[in-house]
């Protein structure tokens, strides 16, 4: 990989992986009510699922959605059915208090999570798009591609659970803390809308 295509890649993968979307709102909203340790799993999950997808993307899964746009509509939509349900719970969330089962999600879960992901399906397809091409060199610049989103998505995923357990201290100690619940659910519903759009 030449350093124009690094610098790139790098110009592309940060903001995609840095802007709010499912799996960042969920590792700030995990982070905020269950903290870093406990949610450790769901950060392995989404590093290791969004790798396998886009490998699986760029060996040819990602044609799907030319054949058959229908299904990238039924998949956005249950995603934002998945966070109009968390959204929900998160309104109810009590400080210190699990309620009902809830509990942080799991690494196997966020690995399926990215499936019904429609920002992770964005950036999976236009990755292999920008980067993989068709040519002889196809499997080497999808194993760079994956190895560089290994190796970038960690950072982000620690950045926004961090930030989501700095926003439980803020809101701890400035009183705040009732409204946690709200402020997750509102962060919630924008990420619907933002991948509804």
């Amino acid at each position: 990989m030449n350093t124009a295509i690094l610098v790139a890649f790098l110009f592309l993968v940060i903001p995609a992986f840095i802007t709010p979307g499912p799996n960042n709102l969920m590792l700030m909203a995990s982070g905020a009510k269950f903290g870093i340790r406990k949610t450790l799993p769901h950060v392995v999950g989404i590093n290791l699922g969004f790798p396998l997808m886009l490998v699986i993307v760029g060996l040819g899964l990602g044609e799907i959605f030319y054949t058959y746009p229908m299904v990238k509509t039924v998949m956005k939509y249950a995603a934002a059915a998945y966070f109009l349900w968390m959204a929900w719970h998160l309104l109810g969330m009590k400080l210190g208090a699990e309620i009902g089962a809830s509990r942080p999600m799991k690494l196997h879960e966020a690995m399926l999570f990215q499936w019904i992901n429609p920002k992770a399906w964005a950036i999976s397809v236009s990755f292999i798009a920008a980067f993989v091409g068709s040519g002889d060199d196809r499997l080497i610049n999808l194993a760079w591609l994956t190895l560089g989103c290994l190796l970038v998505s960690p950072f982000i995923s620690i950045l926004w659970l961090v930030s989501g357990q700095q926003l439980y201290l803020f809101l701890k100690r400035s009183g705040g803390e009732k409204y946690l619940g709200a402020i997750l659910a509102i962060l919630m519903l924008l990420a619907v809308v933002l991948f509804l759009i």
